[in-house]
């Protein structure tokens, strides 16, 4: 569907945005997204950490492995996400572009 394909193109943009706001955790970005969108946008956790992953290898983001503890006393390994400004960069230009795009697609539905 075409949603699909527009919403894929959207999920790095996002996540990166909510980046900026704080450092965060995979799962917790896909809930964000989940949440600030209205439940709009919703994001599989399978495609999502290769898209973190690509972002790591790019270096627009770092991750820092930390052990948190469950509230049942057992351990968890998370990695929190921190952008770099590598990718704040990245995301002024995926402003830029889905602005440009939006635009264009204002201008010919509204001719």
């Amino acid at each position: 569907m075409a949603i699909d394909t527009m919403k894929k193109g959207s999920i790095e943009m996002l996540t990166l945005f909510l980046l900026c706001e704080e450092d965060t955790y995979g799962y917790q970005l896909v809930q964000k997204i989940k949440e600030r969108s209205k439940g709009l946008i919703t994001v599989q956790e399978g495609s999502f950490y290769p898209l973190l992953y690509r972002l790591a290898d790019d270096g627009y983001i770092t991750g820092q492995e930390i052990v948190t503890r469950m509230s049942t006393g057992r351990s968890r390994m998370r990695v929190i996400y921190h952008i770099e400004s590598a990718g704040r960069e990245r995301l002024a230009s995926l402003k830029k572009d889905y602005e440009t795009v939006q635009q264009g697609i204002h201008n010919i539905l509204d001719s």
